[in-house]
């Protein structure tokens, strides 16, 4: 077994033990309904690592429901984590300076149940608003001027998105929504960021849910590139999927729309191999405008160097979860939104979908509209 899923199962036990024992600390005085806690939290935590487990390999609706349902719990054990090391970290307070907090507070093992029953509510609530955040996209508009000359057309109304992990979790449903949404901004040209797929291609074949792409209205095309999960699904099966439904995948290769300006899709890094930028772009009549798709926000110097217009990616999530965004943010020159390197335009959606529970507490869902401007001074 591999060094690193080795590692992740010796985390996730660890910190599953962590939390579940200091729940059931926590529920001294809740009587047999302790023991029901005890039985529901490990029952969620194995359907997560089930779940998770399956559905990269079974084409079942079983695996699909046992991913739906456990996937929730990583948002339950992220906050119930910090919940738990914060209140540590104040009892190891009092210890240092020679106190213990049942000496100090009366009906302890009754204030312990309290604060349970009110981190439920709590986290009940921030559940909720993180499933608004993460199946309600809104759309973020950019004007960008880009100076190079595409006669018979000044402007171009682009809509891409990015990670919509389709799958168990993201269905029909949602695409049914997020492509009424994007018809609304009428674009001229729609690009798909990669991580359409949540690994696994199986659920969406089976749902025909790729026949939702066909109701795409944009004159100029669609076009998709593959990320990081579909790398780790089934990717040839993944993008020929999309290829029968009206999308042209890009898999590290450039081509020329409506005569007029290039879209070069790159092939995702976690693939190991790949044309550099420069490769790609080498070919290209850089008098026309180029536009950039890369799942990850990475060597943007480089694009911008080769003469690149526009740069899309997508793939971080904007962390997804506070405050896993705060380490996004160090770890990405742009983790979320636009940068400008001489006269190229750079922007990293924070995605339209997620991974795990379809909850977003660091970002709201994102559909971005880019109005180009060509000839224009910048």
């Amino acid at each position: 077994m591999p060094l690193f899923i080795l590692l992740f199962l010796f985390i996730f036990v660890a910190a599953n033990a962590y939390i579940i024992s200091r729940g059931w600390q926590l529920l001294e005085a809740a009587g047999a309904f302790r023991r029901v806690y005890l039985v529901a939290a490990v029952l969620w935590a194995t359907l997560f690592l089930a779940g998770m487990i399956l559905k990269r390999t079974f084409d079942s609706p079983t695996a699909d429901a046992l991913w739906r349902t456990g996937s929730w719990w990583l948002a339950a054990l992220l906050y119930a984590f910090l919940a738990a090391v914060s209140f540590d970290v104040l009892r190891g307070i009092f210890w240092v300076s020679g106190k213990r907090l049942p000496e100090l507070i009366p009906h302890y093992p009754q204030l312990k149940l309290v604060l349970f029953a009110a981190f439920t509510l709590s986290m009940a609530l921030v559940m909720g608003i993180g499933y608004y955040n993460g199946t309600r996209a809104k759309v973020t508009t950019l004007e960008l001027p880009v100076r190079k000359n595409v006669p018979g057309r000044q402007e171009l109304n682009i809509v891409a998105v990015s990670d919509m992990h389709l799958g168990a979790v993201y269905t029909g449903r949602s695409v049914r929504r997020w492509i009424a949404q994007i018809n609304a901004l009428q674009p001229d040209v729609v690009f798909l960021l990669g991580d359409t797929f949540d690994d696994n291609p199986a659920p969406v074949i089976r749902g025909n849910i790729g026949a939702l792409f066909e109701q795409i209205h944009a004159p100029l095309g669609v076009y998709a590139i593959a990320g990081n999960h579909e790398l780790m699904g089934r990717p040839a099966e993944a993008m020929h999927y999309l290829s029968q439904h009206g999308v042209q995948p890009l898999m590290d290769t450039a081509i020329l729309v409506d005569n007029r300006f290039y879209v070069a899709g790159r092939l995702d890094r976690s693939a190991g191999e790949r044309k550099t930028i420069d490769e790609l772009a080498a070919p290209l009549n850089k008098n026309r405008p180029v536009i950039v798709l890369d799942h990850q926000p990475y060597d943007w110097d480089a694009i911008a160097r080769a003469g690149a217009d526009i740069s899309l990616s997508g793939h971080t999530h904007h962390g997804q979860l506070w405050p896993v965004s705060l380490l996004t943010a160090r770890m990405y020159e742009q983790d979320w939104g636009y940068l400008q390197k001489g006269a190229a335009h750079f922007y990293t959606t924070c995605g339209i979908g997620a991974w795990g529970p379809p909850v977003r507490i660091a970002s709201r869902a994102e559909i971005v509209q880019l109005r180009v401007r060509f000839g224009a001074k910048l």
